[in-house]
Formats: structure tokens, sequence, C-alpha cells
């Protein structure tokens, strides 16, 4: 829409309201479909319109004299009712309609009075938006008086729909919740000259390109066909691949707002999170409206919500029971009056049955014993009714990790947070238990899921880990040492106070789900998803089944996209189906999660064992892995991230560790499965954590994200031909042939292979194939003017069995042959410099093996420059 207006005059004081609705609002309706109230347009006599709009004006009552005959002429004179006459609905408005209401003031007394908003829009002869004028200089945000004012017409009127314009801003609101759901910027989206001048191709920009599209969206469709459109109807055409392929480096947030969503702020606590801000920017930056966005270490959910508030499909999967629950939990739509009365009712029920002291409490868990009962059947056995009535559920007593303070789960509470907490968890379950119609199981399901997030979230407070702080508040030793650490002085919270805290917090968080911008998140929440999640029953690893169908989830709600799975080994996700992987993966020996969550796992009833703390991707642990187990996990899992990422896409990888060696690590194993390393942001990820403050020099504030692409090339293309194992392990016996000859040609690389892929059982994989793998060896390798092929320069080995003096020999060789054919020389620093970080396996060079090398190889001019160069009767390698 290309509007004939010069924005500057909005600055003019003598623009006032009036000019508002006669050059800003007028033109903007009337472009959109909406024609006078009564009046009878013949759609196929266009040269009829503007007289047929001025009668009926003159006619109706309702109209007054704010709009002239001669400025509503004008205003509908170019209006060209192309696409809007065709318009599937009929479109009305009514200008100043005044409604009389009765309104009850002070001491119940009733007085009537006369509502005259500036617009009223009808969608099929009903009543659908009330519009108020504004001058440039007054206030329409929430919660002003121009806000209120607007809000009482469309009670009155009973309008879905309400909406302020005072020329700068278009906000539209819904009445029943008093929520923003469209804000415009109106100089940007109407003024063509300040929306070309700002855009890379200005001639793809239109109505349909904007924030416009939405706001026309809701006041163009009756309010029971807007749920059904909003969220899967996309009103520009997907980005070309050349768009994902170039995406410049997003900036990084000088002040991430960690703490200012309520959808995150006490819902979900975590041992780590991403800031959700940080978030949103990457995944506005790297995909279109509708990808699909995986986070394969999901953790406490923000990637797959924060997708799936701007209209894409987020996926979440995590090894992690816990991390399933919460963004589950989260997730689950339910009726927020109903949650909140529900929790009132426990509460007053919990009243009457706690315990008032420690005796009291033992003689309640006298007749407590545990018996299967998870959340729901997807995470476990679910108790009978019967059992839940008779016996009070207790969590197993569990064993926690190595260096806890107490032995196990049940240590960690007091008798009578034990008796209480028990109780609670037994009311919910009591209180929320499936029956009936689908519908009324689903409805009880999701309430249990939020009550229980609500549960979840009043145990991390309520046992003898958490403590208060000297800086106000307090938090839980688990969350602050890493470890399961006794509090010397407890803090003593009262539950029934906290729970019921915790649910108006879960309250607030799903609010903002469900009254997402555009109602995008529960439309993309249960948005099929074809082709990309396989068919499996459950959310657990343990209920996974066959999973070679594909697509059996496109006719069935949510599809999913929130299950429990193995980062290195994604079987549930088909190949090149994602576009974008943001994820915050474990580093090293930082945070063991599996074991940090055992009093959360054991009081949800939510599985753990063994064969899952195999599948985690950390150090040390309850397993007690070494280093390299963790560098082999986190290879495998960076392999499944390019497998199942498309091409063309990104990968976001963050970073929050001071070992420059894992930094190494990974990038290089990233590269070795097929990503391309395109560069780093530097980003404060915001509130600094409890670790933190208490050992500033020693933990990391700040978090480093990398970013990768997976391109098409024929480095790739060889490795999917034979598998990315087997495309590695020929690289590395490359790698050899090329140190054992001082350089290879391609036949003596064939040649030399045929035996090493006999050894190394790949042989058959490659056979016939070597053709293909050349342009892949092109891109590893170097090439030199004698036709021989040798590592890139600063490119470092990944064949840690070729032995540490074979590498730096061979190192020194390359770097003195480049200095050689350049006619000059390198300084002993030097070479160390360029050496050392590129011969790393765990175990580096030292300046004495690189010396004996450099005698051996090499001669020193002590007394002209202080340079090493290559002995005459060795060949250079370039």
């Amino acid at each position: 829409m290309n509007l004939d207006f010069d924005f500057n005059a909005l600055k003019n004081e003598n623009f006032k309201e009036d000019s508002v609705r006669e050059f800003i609002i007028a033109p903007l309706l009337q472009n959109m479909g909406f024609q006078s109230k009564g009046a009878a347009i013949e759609k196929s006599k266009e040269t009829n319109i503007e007289d047929s709009i001025i009668q009926k004006n003159t006619e109706s009552q309702d109209i007054k004299t704010q709009h002239s005959k001669e400025d509503f002429k004008a205003n509908t004179s170019n209006t060209k009712y192309t696409d809007t006459q065709s318009h599937a609905h009929k479109l009305e408005m009514e200008l100043s309609k005044t409604t009389k209401a009765k309104i009850i003031i002070g001491s119940n007394k009733k007085i009537e009075a006369n509502l005259i908003p500036d617009y009223t829009l009808y969608v099929d002869s009903k009543p659908h938006c009330v519009l108020d004028a504004k001058a440039p200089n007054i206030n329409i945000d929430k919660d002003s008086d121009s806000e209120k004012q607007a809000l009482s017409y469309a009670v009155q009127i009973k309008t879905p729909y309400y909406a302020l314009c005072n020329g700068l801003k278009f906000i539209l609101f819904k009445t029943d919740e008093q929520n923003p759901l469209c804000e415009l910027d109106l100089p940007y989206e109407l003024d063509s000259k300040k929306r070309d001048s700002n855009k890379e191709d200005s001639k793809d920009v239109n109505i349909q390109d904007s924030t416009l599209a939405l706001l026309r969206q809701y006041l163009t469709t009756p309010l029971e066909s807007l749920k059904q459109i909003l969220g899967t109807k996309h009103t520009k055409p997907k980005k070309s691949e050349e768009w994902y392929l170039n995406r410049p480096l997003p900036q990084a947030i000088s002040n991430p707002q960690k703490q200012a969503k309520a959808r995150y702020f006490g819902c979900t606590a975590y041992f780590t999170r991403q800031s959700w801000d940080i978030v949103t920017k990457n995944i506005l930056n790297f995909t279109d409206e509708g990808d699909i966005v995986l986070d394969s270490f999901g953790g406490s959910g923000v990637t797959a919500i924060e997708a799936m508030m701007n209209n894409r499909i987020g996926i979440h999967t995590d090894l992690n029971p816990l991390s399933i629950f919460m963004t589950k939990a989260l997730c689950a739509e339910c009726d927020l009056g109903e949650l909140d009365s529900l929790g009132e009712k426990i509460i007053a029920e919990f009243e009457n049955l706690k315990p008032h002291n420690e005796k009291e409490a033992r003689q309640i868990l006298k007749n407590a014993a545990y018996y299967p009962n998870a959340i729901d059947k997807e995470f476990g056995e679910i108790a009978n009714a019967s059992e839940q009535e008779k016996i009070l559920w207790l969590p197993k007593d569990e064993i926690l990790p190595k260096g806890s303070d107490v032995e196990s789960v049940l240590g960690l509470f007091s008798k009578r947070q034990l008796a209480e907490l028990a109780i609670l968890r037994t009311l919910i379950f009591k209180y929320t238990t499936p029956s009936g119609s689908k519908e009324h199981r689903i409805r009880n399901k999701n309430l249990r899921y939020s009550l229980l997030l609500a549960f979840y979230n009043t145990l991390t407070m309520c046992n003898l880990t958490f403590h208060e702080t000297p800086r106000g508040g307090g938090v839980s030793g688990i969350y602050a040492y890493y470890r399961y650490r006794i509090a010397p002085d407890p803090a003593k919270h009262k539950i029934a106070e906290i729970f019921q805290g915790k649910i108006k917090r879960i309250i607030k968080g799903k609010k903002e789900l469900r009254d997402c911008v555009g109602d995008y998140f529960y439309s993309a929440y249960f948005h099929p998803t074809q082709n990309v999640i396989k068919d499996f029953k459950g959310a657990m690893i343990a209920q996974r089944g066959d999973l070679k169908k594909l697509d059996a989830r496109e006719n069935k709600t949510n599809g999913d996209k929130i299950f429990q799975a193995d980062a290195t080994h994604l079987a549930e996700i088909e190949s090149e189906s994602i576009d974008f992987i943001y994820t915050d993966p474990p580093y090293g020996a930082k945070i063991p999660y599996l074991d940090l969550s055992t009093m959360w796992n054991v009081w949800l009833d939510l599985p753990v064992d063994s064969s899952l703390r195999e599948k985690e991707c950390i150090e040390k642990g309850s397993l007690e892995k070494s280093r390299y187990d963790y560098y082999d996990l986190m290879k495998k899992s960076l392999q499944e991230m390019h497998r199942v990422l498309k091409f063309n896409r990104w990968l976001a990888f963050v970073f929050q560790h001071q070992d420059p060696k894992l930094w190494q690590t990974l990038v290089d194993s990233a590269e070795n499965v097929g990503f391309e390393y395109v560069g780093s942001v530097q980003q404060d990820n915001g509130q600094a954590s409890f670790k933190k403050v208490q050992n500033p020099t020693r933990v990391l504030k700040g978090q480093i994200i990398i970013y990768f692409k997976k391109v098409d090339n024929a480095k790739v293309r060889a490795k999917l031909a034979v598998g990315m194992d087997i495309m590695e392990r020929m690289f590395q016996d490359i790698e050899e042939i090329i140190v054992e000859n001082n350089g290879a040609s391609l036949e003596e690389i064939w040649n030399s292979l045929v035996i090493k892929s006999m050894n190394h059982n790949y042989l058959d994989l490659i056979a016939g194939k070597f053709e293909t793998f050349i342009p892949a060896i092109n891109e590893r390798f170097e090439l030199d003017i004698h036709q021989k092929y040798h590592l890139r320069v600063n490119a470092s080995f990944t064949n840690y069995a070729i032995p540490l003096e074979k590498r730096i020999e061979y190192l020194v060789k390359a770097a003195l042959g480049r200095a050689k054919e350049a006619k000059k020389g390198v300084s002993f620093d030097e070479l160390v410099l360029s050496i050392i970080p590129l011969s790393k396996n765990g175990v580096q060079a030292n300046n004495k093996m690189i010396k004996e090398i450099l005698q051996d190889i090499a001669y020193y001019e002590d007394d002209k420059t202080g340079e090493w160069h290559l002995k005459t009767n060795e060949r250079t390698l370039f």
C-alpha cells in the first residue's frame, strides 16, 4: 500500500485527531475493503463507487460531521477497489456510532452514558472492532487512558477487538484479554519513500510483505475463521537458497533481557538457559516463517518455544527426561482460570491434611510407599485410583552422585517437607485423573502437567539445599555448587505458599504463549510436521519402537515435537529435514545434568538408568567418562546435526568454556563431519550465575556462538557416498601416507590406500569409487608444484595414531619448505608458535623435540638473521 502522505506533517502541532482520521485511518480502511455500512455498491460498476458512497454517507444518521462530503469524496476518489472488492467477507464501517450504555459507578450507582467510538467495523454484519483516533502526541499504549476508553467501547458494543491510532502507531488489542496483538509503526509501514530506503529490494515490498498483512488478517476475517488461518498461511514467498546460504552473522545483543519473559523466569528453572532474545535474534536471522528449528540439547526449551512464538516449527529433544517434562508442561494448553481455581482447591485440601510438626510427619510417613506413578503413560507406569487413595506415594530413595552431602534423595528433605510434598503430589494426581471423553482426558492431562510444573519449581525451594543469600532471595545448593550440598541454615518455606506462587508464575508464562502475536505459538505447536519426524509412540526413548515409518504424525496433534532423544543418534528425525539448529550443549565436566537432576526426576518418577547415562555427552559424571569419551560423543552429535540439517542451512553452536583445546576440537570435529566454519560472535548471556559471582576469575559469564553452515560441495557429497566415518577414516589414512612419503601423488595415495583400507575394513566401500573422491581430496589437501599432496597451511592432523615425532618432522619440513620457496628462513619462535597448535591430541610437541628435528634437516644462520633454513639436500615440499 502506498499512501500519498507526508508523515513529517505529524510533527505539526496543528495535526490533530481529525487529521489522523482523514489522512491515515480512512485510506487505510478503504484499502482493506471496508465500505460505509449499508452502502449498496455494485462491484461491477466502479464508475458509480464514489457517488454511491457519498449519497449513503449523507443519508446515514449515524455519520457525524467530522468528515464533510468533500473530504470523504477526496479520501475515496483515489481508492482502487481491486482485490478488496472480491474479498470473501462483507466488510463495513460506521463512523461515530452512538451506543447508550449503563455504567456502574461508586456505591453500585448506575448512570447512562453515550459511547461514541470513531469507527465501528463489521465483518459479515457482526460487530468486529472499534477503532479510536487520537492526536500524535497522545499515548495509546496498553494501560493508557486512551486504551481504557477504547476497551470500554469494545466491551459495551461486544466486539472481539479494539484498536487505537495516533498517526504514528496503530495498535490492535484483543478485548477479552486486553492484550496488544499487533503494533504498526505507521511512518515505516505506510510511507513508501521511507520503506523503500530501508529495504534492499523495494519492488518486493507491498501490503502483503509487512506487519500490515497481519493487521489486515485480523480486521477482515470472522473470529471463528481466524485461528484456522493464522500460523498456517504464509503471505510472502519462501526465501531463496541464495538467501539462506549468504546470511550475515547476527550482531551481539549488548544487554540481554534474560529475565524479561514470564514463560521462562520462574517457570522452567534449570542449570543453564539461553536468553530468549539472543535465541530469537538468531532464529529470525537464519530462518523464514514456517521453517523447522531444532535444538538437540534442548535443556529448558527456549529454542523450540521461541521458534514457535515467531511462526516457525520448533523441535525440542534432550536426553534428560526432566527437560522433556518441563518443556511439554509449559507448552500444555489449558484453561488458565480452571488451572488457577484447581490450584486453590488443592491448596485448601492440602492445608487440612498436612502435618503440623515433625512428629505428625513421621507418623504419616509410616504408611507411605513408592509405587510406579508417572506423570503420564508416555513417561512410564501410572498407578490406579485405588492405589493412589490407599497409600501415600513416596519417591524412590535413589542413591545420589559421589560428592553429595547425603547418601540418597530422601535425605535432602526434613520429615515434614517429605510428608507435605508427598501429600501435595498425591492431591495433584487425585484431581487430574484422566477420565471420560477424549477431550476431558486431554484437559486433565494438561492440567496435571501444569500443576506438576508448579510442583517441580516448589521442590527447588523446599529442600535442605536451599538457603537464603545475603543479597536477598535464595538459591538451591544444587544450582549454586553443582552438587547436592546441604545448606548450613536451610530456608524454611511454607510449601502451600510457594506452590501457590509458582502456579501464578506458570499462569503468567502460559499467558505469553496463548497471547502470542498472531496466535503463532499454538498454531505452530499443533501444526503437522511432514517428512521431518518419524512415526513413534511416547516421548521417551524406551517407548520408541519401530522408526522406519515416516509422516504418521501428520494428522495428529503436536506431532511429538518435544521428545527424549539421543543427540548422538537422532534416529527420530529424517535426513536433510531441518532448516536451522541452535543449541547449547554440555561442556566437559562442567555440569553432569542427569546426575544433578536426580532429585527432580525421582519426585516426578521420570526414568533414568545407566544406559541413558552412557549416552550423555559429558566428562566425568557417575560413569567417570574420560575427556576422550566426551570428545567422541560430541563429534557424533555434530555428525547427526549435519545429517538432519538441509544443505545451505546453518548451525549456531554456543560455546561456554575456558579451554581453547576444547574449542579447537569442536571446530575441527564439525569441519571433519562436513560443516564449514564461518565465524564466531562474542555474546553476553545475561545475568551472572551464582557460580560466576562466587568465582569471578574461574567461571565465564559470556559465551561465544560458533557459526557453521552445511554447504553442498564435492567433499560433503563424497562423505555422503560412503558415510562420514569412512570418509574421515580415509582422510586419516591419507594423512599417514603423506607423512610417510613426505608428500604423495594421487597414484601413491591410491596404491597405499588399498592396503590401509583392507586393514581398516572399508576397501569394499571405496572400490570402484576412487574417482568420485578426487574432488574431496583436492579440497582437503594441497597440491605442490611436483604434483604431490600435502596438508594445507595451518591445517591440523586428525590422525593421532601417527607418532608425534613424525607429525612434527612433517610440519617443520613443510614450514621450512615454504620459506625456502619464498627465499627466506624461519625463526625458532615462529616455528614453535605455528607448529604446536597443529600437533594437538592431548600431547603436544615441546621446544626440545622441535629443536632436535631442526638440527637434522636444517641449518641455523646464527651470525646473520637468526633464522633456520632447509638443508640443500632436502627436497622442498612446494
